[in-house]
């Protein structure tokens, strides 16, 4: 699909924008509620994997919080992992990778070889078909018991879609600018997806300032038995 595959250059260009600092003495945080699930999500964490990492802003304040041993960062734009290594290295984050890449880096890598994965603002602005994959692939990834750090943009009302300009691709899928921007499930259906191979821990909302809507965030925890790794039947709504 040519929406997604614009979806590079436009966070590119957005990444090009991005100046490094030092950290040092500064604490980050994103919003009191996320950040306190956060903490709990890395507190379980030693080893994490942040798919879509954009400026890896989530995993490092992963890392911050002190208890992680390994974080790997994946994401499609080049300039978006290289303000990330820049930054990891000014702060001193050594126990933190950054590679450029999609949903294949990690098909070669061992099943049940990670505490967590964070997968913030990426089922719901892909594909159907590569949102399928991701989910299949990365809960492949998670330990018995281990954890995903599930953030996804409001559901927006006809009114915020007409609001942001969002055109409609195909069924569920809106693009803005010719570039893949939403893809809207209610909170329901992506309840209904997760709920053969995963624990609900946390669901929390709250608002950006700069944003119409609720954001919504869920703490999952892996249970200790799955059917295989392509999760069993793939939900409709999924797919």
């Amino acid at each position: 699909m040519k929406e997604y595959d614009n979806s590079i250059r436009k966070w590119n260009e957005v990444y090009s924008g991005c100046k490094t600092e030092d950290l040092t003495g500064e604490q980050i945080t994103v919003e009191p509620m996320f950040d306190t699930c956060l903490q709990m999500f890395a507190k379980e964490c030693q080893t994490v994997i942040d798919f879509g990492c954009g400026t890896g802003d989530i995993l490092f304040q992963c890392a911050e919080y002190g208890y992680l041993n390994y974080g790997l960062g994946i994401d499609r734009s080049d300039t978006g992992i290289t303000f990330c290594k820049e930054m990891a290295k000014i702060n001193h984050f050594k126990q933190l990778d950054f590679v450029v890449g999609d949903i294949t880096y990690v098909s070669q890598m061992e099943d049940e070889s990670f505490d967590g994965v964070i997968l913030s603002n990426v089922l719901d602005v892909v594909p159907n078909d590569v949102a399928v994959n991701i989910y299949s692939e990365l809960s492949r990834l998670i330990k018995p018991g281990g954890l995903l750090f599930l953030k996804l943009n409001p559901y927006l009302s006809k009114d915020g879609l007409k609001d942001y300009e969002y055109t409609n691709l195909q069924d569920n899928l809106y693009e803005k600018d010719g570039v893949l921007t939403l893809r809207q499930l209610d909170t329901l259906t992506w309840r209904k997806q997760y709920e053969q191979v995963y624990q609900e821990e946390r669901y929390l909302e709250f608002i950006y300032p700069w944003q119409q809507g609720l954001n919504r965030l869920f703490l999952l925890r892996k249970k200790n038995c799955m059917k295989d790794s392509t999760l069993g039947e793939t939900p409709k709504e999924l797919a």
